[in-house]
């Protein structure tokens, strides 16, 4: 996330106009095809303003996301089950307030993008709620968190290219179902 003029309130009110100039670009244009000179015109900053706030593009989607996993692992750190389908739960719970924005990534295929981002602040909010001292390898942890957050990104797409879609408390349903789906005796071992 950009630390760029990081609590002047002239800088922040830029970053919202650039914010939401490239979000309303973003439902009529294809994000790759949208110009920095495009986001500065339809925020009425100039391209200096730009580049003083942020490196690209991609930095405010940046922004934006890492605002909504700020809440997401405040929300986590207050659990006292953080069982898969707890954290489902609060996840969807976060999706659904934040739909609008999270469906325009959606369809610009911009989510899976985000799991080098997921990546990066999973581990140290595992290990926040975890804490350091566990019976895995710190690999094993770290791959078995990639696995996780690969698979929750995919239930994230399902969910928002479902029309019909199902609450949080479905989903969390839906997780817990998981464990009987990879516990159940094939055939073979019968």
């Amino acid at each position: 996330m950009s630390e760029k003029n990081k609590g002047n309130s002239i800088s922040n009110q830029s970053k919202l106009w650039m914010e939401n100039a490239l979000l309303k670009l973003m439902e009529t244009e294809i994000f790759q095809e949208i110009t920095i000179q495009e986001i500065a015109d339809h925020a009425q900053v100039s391209r200096r303003t730009f580049y003083r706030n942020y490196s690209s593009k991609e930095e405010i989607l940046e922004g934006r996301f890492d605002k909504i996993w700020l809440e997401y692992r405040m929300i986590i750190l207050q659990q006292k089950n953080l069982s898969l389908p707890t954290i489902a739960r609060v996840l969807f719970t976060q999706i659904q307030k934040h739909h609008e924005f999270l469906s325009l990534l959606n369809r610009q295929q911009l989510l899976p993008g985000l799991l080098t981002r997921i990546d990066e602040l999973l581990p140290p909010a595992f290990y926040e709620v975890k804490g350091e001292t566990l019976p895995f390898s710190k690999e094993s942890i770290r791959y078995a968190l990639a696995f996780s957050a690969g698979g929750f990104m995919r239930i994230v797409i399902l969910w928002l290219n479902d029309k019909t879609q199902k609450s949080p408390d479905e989903i969390a349903a839906l997780v817990e179902d998981f464990f009987g789906i990879y516990n159940y005796p094939s055939l073979a071992n019968q």
